[in-house]
């Protein structure tokens, strides 16, 4: 039997750049490293986040067997997104997951030929599934850019009845009322990851206690305060806490996209040094950094 044990926050990690666009992967082991020591036990290479679908096959491996080594001396669990790749890439990077010593797997839907339905996803992850049998597999449902909006209760019953090691999902919806409708159908030994930052309390009340999120490479203490505060039934010091977390996601957001906004907050907040985005997304302007580091400072979360 397969079995899942990553819960809480989980990061989905950088992939460090050199200037020159460059798999940085001497900056993995510190990152990796400063994590740990913030309490951190599992994390995401690959996701969103870690711009994988703009690597090669062979850098994506190279950067999986660094964080595979380091968890080795950290203890975290590696999570690893496969995704975001032709199928036969797709087949290879689990399979090679697997051997590597990755302790679970999350694949994205195929993101030209898209699912229709239910029984298309199902059959796309059984075959990721079957590629790395012996480890966790979880869907990654992200609507806002894969466009596969396929219901997800209906697709985790199904998945969970056809695939042995179908092991539940990452929800990166606002939608909790769908998102609490999959914790229902969820099995013992399944998780559900909010993927929404600006959720993690409301997500918590109804029960969604597992997080990946960009912001908990910046704020991880910040966001375990959320969630402590929820379990202790302190809903006052949950929502306060909550606000801040979303001021300084907003802080970061109004100056560009996503993952280009985010490395440069994690250098700011941390300074931690994560490099440029990749191609085709551009770095951020000076002055835009200058604005973020104004704003997380009044917000008391940089120096």
């Amino acid at each position: 039997m397969v079995i899942f044990n990553a819960r809480g926050l989980m990061p989905p990690v950088f992939t460090p750049l050199n200037e020159d666009l460059t798999v940085n992967y001497a900056a993995i082991a510190p990152y990796a490293q400063w994590l740990a020591k913030n309490g951190i036990k599992s994390v995401l290479v690959g996701g969103t986040t870690g711009e994988h679908m703009s690597l090669s096959v062979a850098d994506r491996k190279k950067v999986v067997d660094e964080w595979v080594k380091v968890a080795k001396t950290t203890g975290l669990h590696v999570q690893v997104q496969v995704g975001g790749a032709p199928l036969p890439d797709v087949i290879t990077l689990a399979s090679y997951c697997q051997s590597a010593g990755a302790d679970s797997l999350l694949t994205l839907p195929e993101l030209y030929f898209k699912p229709g339905s239910v029984a298309d996803l199902v059959s796309y992850v059984e075959f990721v599934a079957k590629a790395a049998p012996k480890l966790p597999v979880l869907y990654y449902h992200i609507p806002s850019m894969s466009r596969v909006e396929i219901n997800m209760p209906a697709f985790v019953t199904a998945a969970t009845a056809r695939i042995p090691n179908f092991k539940g999902i990452k929800f990166t919806s606002n939608d909790l009322c769908e998102g609490a409708q999959v914790l229902r159908a969820l099995k013992e030994g399944q998780e559900v990851f909010l993927g929404a930052d600006a959720l993690i309390a409301p997500a918590a009340l109804l029960g969604i206690k597992s997080s990946i999120g960009t912001s908990f490479n910046l704020f991880p203490r910040l966001a375990q305060d959320i969630l402590d505060a929820v379990e202790n039934n302190d809903i006052a010091k949950a929502r306060s806490l909550q606000e801040k977390l979303c001021l300084a996601v907003e802080a970061l957001t109004v100056e560009g996209p996503w993952v280009p906004v985010m490395k440069a907050g994690m250098e700011i907040a941390t300074g931690i040094k994560v490099g440029p985005p990749s191609l085709p997304q551009k770095p951020l302007t000076a002055d835009a950094k200058k604005r973020i580091h104004t704003q997380l400072k009044a917000l008391g979360l940089c120096n």
